[in-house]
C-alpha cells in the first residue's frame, strides 16, 4: 500500500513538472512571437542605426590616421554578413586617402543586391508605384527595404508646400538604410515652382557673379528641404553676353556656388562628339569644371558623329572620351533611359547593362525599374558585368555622398 502511494506521489510530480514545462514551452512562443513582430515594425530603425553606427566608426578610424589598419580591415568583411567584396580583389587601394578609406570600409558589408539597388536613381512613382507622390509612407519604406536605391528625382508636382516636402524628404531618409541622392531640377525661371518666388530669370543675368549668386540662392532652399542634387544640366545655363560673358562662365558659377552650399552639381549634356567638342564647344566648359571639381556630369542620349550608340551607352564617349582623355573621376550619370531615343531601340534590361559596360555609375531613370534591376543582376550572374565593376561605381558615388563627412 505504501508502496502504491508512493508511485502515485511520483505521477502527481511528474504531472506537475510536464505541466511547468508545457507553460514553459507556451510563454516561450508567445514571447518568441511578440519579438517577431516588433522586429519586423523596427528591423528598417535597426540596419538604419547599424549603418549610421558604420560610418561613426570609419570617421573616427579615418581622422584617427590608423591607415594600416583600416587597409587591414577592408580587406576582409566580417564572416557574419554576406558581403558581396569579401575578396581582397574588390577593395580599393585608397593610398592614404580618408575619404577613400571611409568609403571603401563602408561598402564591405553591402551585398551585391544592394550596390546594384544603389545605381540607379529614379523617380518616387517608380519606386512605389502611386500617380503622385506626396508623402513617404509605409510603401515607401516597404520599397527601400526591398530595394535601397542610389537616389530620387522629384518634380515640381511632388511639391505642394515646404511643410509638406520638407516631412516627405525627411521620411524618405528615415526610411533609407544607405544615404540617398535625393534631386530635383530647379534652375532660374524655374524655380518657383519649388517655392522660390524671388530668383532671378535666365534673361535678367548679366554676368558670372549673378549666377553664382542665384544658383546660390536656389542650392541654399533647395538644402533646407533636404535636398542635395540640382539636377540642372548647367553647361546649358546661358547668360547674355553683356561685356564679354559666356556661358561658360555663367555655367561654372552656378556650378561652384550649389556645391558650397552642399548641393551637388551636374554637369551636362555630354554628347562627347569627339575632342572637337571638348576643345571648341563652350570654350572646353567640360574640362575646365572637371579641373574645378565639378561632382557629377549626366550624359546625352545623342548620338555621337559616325556612330549609332547613344552617349549614354557608349564606352568610347564615356570611358575613353570622358574618363581617360578628360580625366573626370567623379559620378557619371545617363541622360533619361526612359527617352525614346533609347526605348526604341533597347530594352530596360540591355540599356541598363550597357550603360555600365559602357562606364556610367547611375543609371537614371530607366524605363522600367524591376526589369533594369533584374537585368543588372543577371548580367552579373553569368559574367557579363564583373563585381568589380559594380563596386568601381558605388565607390564613386559614395564618395560624393559622403565628402563632406571628412576634411581632406
Amino acid at each position: 500500500m505504501k508502496d502504491e502511494e508512493i508511485k502515485r506521489e511520483k505521477r502527481h510530480r511528474r504531472r506537475i513538472r510536464n505541466q511547468f514545462f508545457a507553460y514553459f514551452t507556451l510563454i516561450v512562443l508567445i514571447m518568441a512571437a511578440i519579438a517577431v513582430l516588433y522586429l519586423g515594425v523596427n528591423g528598417i530603425v535597426r540596419y538604419i542605426k547599424s549603418y549610421n553606427n558604420k560610418v561613426s566608426e570609419a570617421l573616427a578610424e579615418a581622422e584617427s590616421g590608423m591607415t594600416a589598419e583600416l587597409e587591414n580591415e577592408s580587406a576582409q568583411a566580417p564572416e557574419s554578413t554576406q558581403a558581396a567584396y569579401d575578396e581582397e580583389e574588390y577593395t580599393k587601394e585608397t593610398g592614404g586617402d580618408s575619404l577613400g578609406e571611409l568609403v571603401d570600409n563602408l561598402l564591405q558589408d553591402m551585398t551585391l543586391e544592394e550596390m546594384v539597388s544603389g545605381m540607379f536613381m529614379i523617380t518616387p512613382e517608380a519606386l512605389t508605384g502611386v500617380g503622385t507622390a506626396v508623402k513617404a509612407a509605409e510603401s515607401t519604406q516597404n520599397a527601400l527595404a526591398e530595394k535601397p536605391i542610389g537616389g530620387l528625382i522629384y518634380s515640381a508636382k511632388n511639391f505642394k508646400s515646404k511643410e509638406q516636402f520638407e516631412q516627405m524628404l525627411q521620411n524618405t531618409k528615415d526610411f533609407s538604410k544607405y544615404p540617398l541622392f535625393l534631386a530635383v531640377c530647379a534652375e532660374c525661371g524655374t524655380a518657383s515652382s519649388y517655392g522660390m518666388d524671388d530668383i532671378p530669370k535666365a534673361s535678367e543675368i548679366t554676368g558670372a557673379d549673378d549666377a553664382g549668386e542665384a544658383y546660390g540662392a536656389i542650392a541654399d532652399t533647395l538644402a533646407s528641404y533636404g535636398i542635395n542634387m540640382n539636377m540642372v544640366t548647367v553647361s546649358e545655363t546661358d547668360a547674355e553676353d553683356d561685356g564679354g560673358l559666356s556661358g561658360q562662365d555663367a555655367a561654372l558659377a552656378a556650378a561652384g556656388a550649389m556645391q558650397e552650399s552642399g548641393v551637388s552639381a551636374v554637369l551636362g549634356r555630354f554628347s562627347g562628339s569627339g575632342a572637337e567638342e571638348v576643345e571648341n564647344s563652350r570654350d572646353g566648359i567640360y574640362e575646365t569644371a572637371i579641373g574645378n571639381g565639378v561632382d557629377c556630369i549626366m550624359m546625352s542620349n545623342e548620338k555621337a558623329a559616325g556612330d549609332d550608340t547613344p552617349a549614354s551607352l557608349s564606352s568610347v564617349i564615356i570611358t575613353q572620351t570622358l574618363r581617360e582623355s578628360l580625366g573626370f573621376e567623379g559620378v557619371v550619370i545617363t541622360d533619361a533611359l526612359d527617352d525614346e531615343a533609347i526605348t526604341q531601340s533597347y530594352t530596360p534590361e540591355e540599356a541598363a547593362v550597357a550603360a555600365i559596360e559602357a562606364g556610367a555609375d547611375v543609371i537614371y531613370r530607366p524605363a522600367d525599374f524591376d526589369a533594369a534591376y533584374n537585368g543588372v543582376l543577371q548580367a552579373v550572374e553569368v559574367g557579363r558585368l564583373t563585381k568589380e565593376r559594380i563596386y568601381e561605381s558605388v565607390y564613386r558615388i559614395y564618395r560624393v555622398k559622403h565628402a563632406a563627412d571628412l576634411d581632406e
